[in-house]
């Protein structure tokens, strides 16, 4: 970083803080990087760190760009620009983890226990019990998969495809279509995640139906609530090492699909 002698402190600095928003935003995003999981020393100490990879990486080529050094609107846009393009990376990482609790909050609404509310320390709002344990395992297999490491790699690569000093980019109106496919998955993938669950509620609602049309003196609606809970509980249990797999599949071809998406969204 022999490049940063030619600057004075007040230009490294600025460059250094825009490296930072791209890579800043898109973690800010992640259930996992909140202010009551992460302390914010630690969280703004693992940021300006990436910030000065990706400076390093980027490397001479960023004197050669025409930075709007006295130019303050040119500065804003700049920022604007990165903001951006690390909010589109951090919502394409962040929707695997925000498809498994929506997943567990949709099953908690089919048996009926919503009412159960806890405050999630990852998301920093409240939920229901089972959004609140496959947010855990979609966060441990997030970790311990070395999701965070590709989540990093991408966020490198993107200032290969989108450097810094790059070019103003044209967002491509079709783009917008990319993320309502982004938000489709989001809700495909909840379904899919939640579809065992919500079928065993079914064939159960089904069955007490009938135990209630047979047996009308007994009260299978102050149970059924219990029952179900009790059955999806089991489900999920035997369901988790199946989930753990299928998220660590999707983790290992998200940076390859975020390649690609980055070049349609601008032209």
């Amino acid at each position: 970083m022999d490049f940063l002698a030619t600057l004075d402190l007040g230009q490294a600095l600025l460059l250094w803080g825009l490296c930072a928003a791209r890579i800043a935003t898109a973690f800010l995003l992640l259930p996992l990087f909140s202010q009551d999981v992460v302390p914010s020393l630690v969280r703004n100490a693992i940021f300006m760190s990436l910030a000065g990879l990706a400076m390093a990486l980027q490397g001479p080529a960023l004197l050669q760009a025409k930075l709007p050094w006295g130019d303050a609107w040119g500065l804003l846009l700049c920022l604007g620009r990165e903001v951006f393009i690390g909010a589109a990376l951090g919502f394409f990482w962040a929707l695997l983890l925000w498809a498994f609790e929506a997943a567990g909050q949709i099953i908690d609404t089919k048996i009926g226990a919503t009412t159960a509310q806890i405050v999630d320390p990852l998301g920093g709002h409240q939920t229901s019990l089972n959004g609140a344990l496959l947010s855990r395992l979609a966060g441990w297999v997030f970790m311990s998969s070395g999701g965070f490491m590709l989540m990093v790699g991408s966020l490198l690569d993107s200032y290969a495809l989108l450097p810094l000093h790059g070019q103003d980019l044209t967002l491509w109106p079709g783009g917008a279509r990319l993320f309502e496919t982004g938000f489709g998955r989001l809700m495909a993938l909840s379904l899919l995640i939640a579809a065992p669950a919500l079928l065993l509620s079914w064939v159960m609602d089904m069955a007490m139906g009938l135990i209630n049309r047979f047996a009308p003196q007994l009260n299978v609606a102050s149970v059924a609530s219990s029952l179900k809970s009790v059955a999806v509980v089991w489900l999920l249990w035997l369901q988790l090492a199946f989930l753990a797999e299928q998220l660590g599949g999707q983790l290992m071809q998200q940076p390859a699909a975020l390649k690609a998406l980055l070049l349609q969204l601008w032209r």
